[in-house]
């Protein structure tokens, strides 16, 4: 009797482990939902963010309008690089040391609203006063900053974080960016289509190539110079849930790292409160 309970019980663990992988293989294989209006309005809260270096050279990336005077973005975007392309393991942690310089001086980043944006012909609508982000200097798993803008941007959507729940792989995210999408015309925000997530740190995806940290995941669809710093929006939801980081060629499948919102609602709290203080410079960064 002992031994047919047994036999029982490994079938059963045998049928669910090939439920979970039936499951997840139907959720890769699914078509992709239909974006809705909500979702289509929501990505005027899409902005670009500009920053000027001391070479004068610019860097043109993306970011979200998370509150009337505040953008989410990348770290890589608005601060000093001193590597190409950081090199990470699942643990989170750099193969190739620091990625990062000093903080740039927050007046040099602008911040500019519409579907097609030039910064050599248009005024920014905002600059930044402050900037708000983890404390290392590795873009491993914490690729995420705040920009505490000069004024507020009150013409735009404000887009939701998710600061709690996390995201799973099959979930359905659309990427918006000024990428300017598979043409690569940069200065143009373009939404890349709903796209599943493909793995969720930590970890790797052999397919692929993407080694994930605890707080990253990855999407398919692949995003361009010009998106770094954009959101991955929930489909379901309009939640902000994740933030481009890094990954391969615009052309690539796969391989196209986010970092985590909600492993940040901390620190997105933290911004949050600085960009309400009447003087965002005196509060501290985290």
């Amino acid at each position: 009797m002992e031994r047919r309970a047994s036999c029982m019980a490994r079938r059963l663990a045998h049928l669910a482990i090939l439920a979970a992988a039936w499951s997840s293989s139907c959720a890769r294989n699914a078509p992709p939902p239909r974006i809705s209006g909500a979702l289509d309005a929501a990505m005027h809260g899409v902005v670009a963010v500009a920053t000027t270096h001391d070479d004068g050279s610019v860097t043109l990336c993306s970011g979200a309008m998370v509150a009337p005077n505040l953008v989410l973005t990348a770290r890589h975007c608005v601060a000093q690089a001193i590597t190409a392309m950081p090199a990470c393991d699942s643990m989170g942690r750099s193969h190739n040391g620091a990625h990062l310089g000093g903080d740039l001086d927050p007046s040099l980043i602008g911040v500019y609203v519409g579907p097609h944006v030039s910064v050599l012909s248009d005024a920014p609508r905002a600059r930044g006063v402050r900037t708000v982000h983890p404390s290392t200097r590795v873009l491993c798993d914490a690729d995420v900053a705040f920009v505490v803008l000069d004024r507020n941007i009150d013409d735009v959507t404000i887009l939701p974080m998710r600061l709690e729940g996390p995201i799973e792989t099959g979930d359905w995210v659309v990427p918006v960016g000024f990428g300017g999408g598979r043409a690569n015309q940069i200065g143009t925000r373009m939404p890349r289509g709903a796209t599943a997530v493909l793995t969720v740190g930590p970890g790797a995806n052999s397919h692929t190539g993407a080694v994930l940290g605890p707080h990253e995941f990855e999407v398919d669809t692949a995003t361009c110079r010009g998106d770094s710093g954009g959101p991955a929006i929930d489909i379901r939801t309009g939640e902000i849930v994740g933030v481009v980081s890094r990954g391969g060629s615009c052309e690539a499948s796969g391989n196209h790292v986010y970092t985590r919102v909600d492993s940040y609602s901390g620190l997105a709290q933290l911004a949050l409160a600085v960009a309400r203080t009447d003087n965002p410079q005196v509060a501290m960064r985290k």
